[in-house]
């Protein structure tokens, strides 16, 4: 049996997605089926974030492939956004105010989209990663995910204290 000669796709506009009427469950309706307990992940996070989702049930198995997400109707493209948005919320930095080494630690103090915050790098080969050139994912110690989505359009000062990564 090959999974991946196995797997089915689906598009946008043969798709239906509702919340529950009670409770936050989301109910996804295929041609000729419904998953009552939806989650969506992304198949290529990175590299295509906003097609090829996978739908699956509430254990984790996969149900299909989403394709054509442009194609969703309003409400059920409203539902997948969100929903994605809570599973891969990456804070993006904008400006770093500090950076350390404490304890065998990175320790950042930086400015994101939704304000203030500070976090721990360990290993910094091992938990940073440049996507393409200039975008890095960084991995803090708790396991939280940050971006530097243009290294080049950060300000000179935090570029000048990334130099001591790179």
């Amino acid at each position: 049996m090959d999974p991946v000669a196995d797997l089915r796709y689906v598009s946008g506009e043969t798709v239906q997605i509702r919340r529950a009427t009670t409770g936050s469950h989301v109910r996804v309706t295929l041609d000729d089926q419904c998953v009552l307990a939806g989650k969506f992940k992304r198949v290529f996070p990175l590299s295509v974030p906003t097609d090829y989702l996978s739908i699956q049930s509430s254990d984790g198995e996969e149900v299909a492939i989403l394709t054509e997400v442009d194609k969703l109707d309003r409400e059920s493209r409203g539902i997948v956004d969100e929903s994605l948005d809570l599973r891969y919320y990456t804070p993006a930095i904008s400006v770093i105010e500090t950076l350390k080494m404490e304890a065998g630690m990175w320790h950042f103090e930086v400015q994101t989209q939704r304000g203030r915050t500070e976090f721990y790098v360990r290993n910094w080969r091992d938990n940073a990663q440049e996507i393409s050139p200039g975008r890095w994912q960084i991995f803090s110690v708790d396991g939280a995910r940050y971006e530097i989505k243009d290294l080049e359009k950060l300000d000179s000062a935090s570029r000048q204290l990334m130099d001591q990564l790179l």
